[in-house]
């Protein structure tokens, strides 16, 4: 389109005073990049993944071995998970005064899939294979941004271990594949209820319950395309799924799926720390604190991180299946919305 107005342009105006009237435009502004667009724009699919396995993907894979523990909001466990697969001496949780609890790799992953469009964009005139070519450079490169993340945070571990994070939001999951081709995910979730009932006893909002309810599902929707998207490019066994409620209650049993998953010896772990994994961001759980903090606190028979939501009345039930129950159900937490 924009080649053919060109040409157009030129024979009204006449080369001359075609140049003279792009040059000024392409030079009205002395910070403005160039080109300021390309000449011919490609139209970038990102709802579709590299195949597992293909050049693009291997590209931007590393020697770095990383596991994402992601949830679809906050108050689901992620905290508890991570600091359980963290005592595997094979499984590394990047910490530290100077490093962050929940890193949001992917949650503004958007900016990076824009600037390998753009980017490559520009390089369509010396580029031949047309947009089939484009495309799988655009995918490469935020692959290759992907796999820097990782070695930065390589550097903070020991050599040879699997890499922990964690992002207790699901916001962008989608991207998740273009970044980390080479990454697993363990995916865990907890009954929606408690998680708004833990989310409002920790901070409040009463007014926002609907809003929170709505979240959640909107969350658990984009895990499912997430998962659906994976699947159709050979990705599924790269992912797992878990529940709160399993690992808290038969954590010897659950455990060890996600430690094979892992590919890291089971036989390693310590089972005998595994009832002394702490209570941390508790939103009742609290110890002497009085409020929600991350400071571990060590469990004893008063921590009952189920069925928060029992002492809902109709009108937050109502609230809650209005926004959210078909997902509750999907996710075999309840039977039907008749609870």
């Amino acid at each position: 389109m924009i080649k053919s107005l060109s040409a157009t342009a030129k024979k009204l105006f006449g080369s001359s005073l075609y140049n003279d009237i792009r040059a000024n435009y392409l030079f009205r502004d002395l910070d403005s990049p160039y080109p300021l667009y390309p000449d011919t724009p490609f139209n970038m699919d990102w709802s579709k993944l590299s195949a597992a396995g293909s050049a693009s993907a291997a590209k931007s894979a590393t020697e770095v071995k990383a596991a994402y523990i992601v949830s679809p909001t906050q108050r689901s466990g992620t905290n508890f998970l991570s600091h359980m697969l963290d005592r595997h001496p094979q499984l590394e949780f990047p910490s530290g005064a100077d490093l962050p609890d929940e890193q949001c790799l992917y949650t503004y992953s958007e900016h990076l899939k824009q600037y390998a469009y753009k980017t490559v964009s520009t390089w369509n005139k010396w580029i031949d294979g047309g947009e089939p070519v484009l495309q799988e450079h655009a995918r490469a490169l935020v692959g290759a941004m992907g796999s820097g993340v990782l070695q930065y945070f390589a550097g903070f571990t020991k050599p040879g271990n699997t890499l922990l994070f964690k992002t207790p939001d699901a916001g962008h999951i989608d991207n998740f594949f273009h970044l980390f081709p080479q990454c697993k995910v363990v995916i865990l979730y907890r009954d929606g209820r408690d998680t708004i009932e833990s989310f409002s006893k920790s901070w409040g909002g009463k007014g926002a319950f609907r809003k929170m309810c709505e979240r959640w599902s909107k969350r658990v929707d984009t895990i499912f395309e997430f998962v659906a998207m994976a699947e159709r490019a050979g990705y599924s066994d790269r992912i797992i799924t878990t529940r709160y409620d399993y690992l808290n209650d038969n954590a010897r049993e659950e455990l060890p799926k996600i430690l094979k998953f892992l590919n890291v010896d089971v036989d390693k772990y310590p089972w005998d720390q595994i009832d002394e994994i702490p209570v941390l961001g508790s939103s009742s759980y609290k110890g002497d604190q009085g409020e929600v903090h991350w400071k571990p606190i060590e469990k004893d028979e008063k921590f009952k991180p189920t069925q928060k939501w029992l002492s809902w009345d109709k009108s937050k039930k109502d609230a809650f299946k209005k926004a959210a129950g078909d997902n509750l159900v999907k996710l075999g937490f309840a039977e039907n919305n008749d609870w």
